[in-house]
């Protein structure tokens, strides 16, 4: 069902879309917060012919603008994912901006009332929604391709990591599911979610085992320590199944 807007909201989603259009227009610019009803408006309310992909956080919905231009709208789960997991997200990808590291675009933190049923019942519940807006890119994986494509797409990888390494950032989900393809076949890494950014002579541990199975590093099971070499396995991995 569409949500009704009014006219002051109808006025902040013609705002928030041209500063989208133009974001789109220049890649220097930086990811900025997003209103609801913008996002709602170009995803169609978040409508099912509209997914493009769902993950054990979040689904990913294509967002349709004025002027035939897409986008990529991340929804998050509210109870798969904490507030500091989503401000983490974030924060990494303001930092990471590289050639082969999806492009942030915005970010969206609201809260508010909403009319829920509960056992049978409506009530006053609230209600936070977590959303980010990335570029939008059509093509996932390279299996098929023939060889010196892959080989391009594994050294774009590589050198996506290495930005990351560079930037104290650690991945910690890399797998080919979070490795979309522009259209020019240029991989860009994605699904930050887990993410964690520290600073250069900083440690940090977790308290959960988190990541896809099979691309987790053999060290983490047995440590919470937070390494770039959890990526180096990873990518290993994704290597050997390109």
């Amino acid at each position: 069902m569409r949500h009704s807007t009014s006219q002051s909201e109808h006025n902040d989603i013609t705002r928030a879309l041209n500063d989208l259009k133009l974001m789109l227009l220049d890649e220097t610019a930086e990811p900025k917060a997003l209103p609801l009803s913008l996002l709602r408006d170009i995803t169609n309310d978040f409508s099912e012919d509209r997914r493009i992909g769902t993950g054990g956080f979040a689904t990913v919905y294509k967002g349709i603008l004025e002027n035939g231009l897409s986008v990529a709208v991340k929804r998050m789960y509210y109870s798969n994912l904490d507030d500091n997991d989503f401000h983490q997200e974030i924060q990494c990808l303001i930092e990471a901006k590289h050639k082969n590291i999806v492009r942030c675009l915005g970010y969206c933190f609201e809260s508010h009332g909403e009319m829920v049923r509960y056992n049978g019942k409506f009530v006053m519940a609230e209600v936070q929604h977590r959303l980010l807006c990335f570029e939008y890119l059509s093509k996932d994986g390279s299996s098929g391709l023939e060889w010196r494509m892959r080989y391009q797409i594994i050294k774009g990888i590589c050198q996506g990591l290495h930005y990351l390494h560079a930037k104290h950032i650690v991945h910690l989900d890399l797998n080919p599911t979070n490795i979309l393809l522009d259209d020019n076949m240029v991989p860009k890494i994605a699904g930050f979610g887990i993410s964690r950014c520290f600073g250069k002579d900083e440690t940090i541990y977790t308290e959960t085992l988190r990541g896809t199975p099979g691309y987790i590093a053999p060290q983490r099971m047995d440590s919470t320590k937070i390494t770039i070499y959890s990526n180096i396995f990873s990518l290993g991995v994704v290597i050997l199944l390109s």
